[in-house]
């Protein structure tokens, strides 16, 4: 079985550089072809199982791909990969969940809601009530969606966040044909509170962990279709219904 063929382009005298601490001033264009190859497998130990065949000289190309940069201390050398890039990328070593980057995550804490068409939502006016589904309790799980994508379901306890499981986005099914415009539905979700993450954080987290929130949730609620704010409302009770009242709708120019 043949293996993915990756080729590496570098300039020369930098290769000479990079390698000259090991080479104990010898010149690498003087060593045999075994050894060449041996100390530039040791050099790419970073790839575990790259194994190097041969060198030759490349011609100048008006377009490069990847780059990928190989540092110590205060050197660095510049590779160009020729070659599908997810070859080498998948012969990374996992990185310690401790040196991800921490790039922060907006994780958004939703009541589950119902689906409104595009018609009902441009009728949508400051005290209507929208009425969440029957049998829903004010303790109910909440769906953590994360940068706007479904994420995990959660339970609130007091100012501590259950993590319970992670979500499992349903199959869409086939829909009927939408004559109007008007008929498109549209999700309407309900946020009551939001926390931000990071990678390494997030990297951590499985069901049954806690994280712990700012403060309680208080009784502003977030009107969001399709993740976009729409408005702000409040939690009412309507006989043995829970219900979202809204106080205030923002205009375009404001979602």
């Amino acid at each position: 079985m043949g293996r993915p063929a990756l080729r590496f382009l570098c300039q020369a005298p930098a290769l000479a550089r990079w390698l000259a601490p090991n080479l104990q001033e010898a010149a690498f264009a003087s060593l045999p072809a075994a050894l060449q190859l041996a100390l530039l497998e040791r050099e790419g130990n970073v790839f575990p199982g790259l194994v190097w065949y041969g060198l030759s000289p490349a011609q100048p190309r008006a377009a490069m791909g990847l780059r990928l940069s190989l540092e110590r201390d205060d050197q660095r050398l510049a590779l160009w990969l020729d070659g599908d890039p997810a070859t080498l990328l998948a012969r990374l070593p996992p990185r310690p969940s401790a040196q991800r980057l921490a790039i922060p995550l907006r994780l958004s804490l939703q009541w589950p809601g119902l689906p409104l068409d595009a018609g009902e939502l441009r009728t949508l006016e400051p005290g209507d009530l929208l009425l969440l589904p029957a049998g829903h309790r004010p303790d109910a799980a909440l769906l953590g969606v994360l940068e706007g994508r479904p994420w995990a379901r959660c339970q609130l306890h007091s100012t501590q966040l259950e993590l319970l499981d992670m979500h499992d986005t349903p199959s869409l099914a086939d829909g009927e044909d939408l004559h109007e415009l008007d008929q498109l539905p549209i999700p309407v979700s309900f946020e009551v509170g939001r926390r931000t993450l990071d990678l390494h954080t997030l990297s951590t987290l499985q069901p049954g962990s806690l994280l712990d929130l700012d403060s309680a949730l208080d009784g502003e609620v977030r009107i969001l279709a399709n993740q976009r704010c729409l408005g702000i409302g409040e939690l009412v009770r309507l006989q043995d219904r829970l219900g979202v009242r809204v106080t205030r709708l923002f205009g375009h120019d404001e979602a």
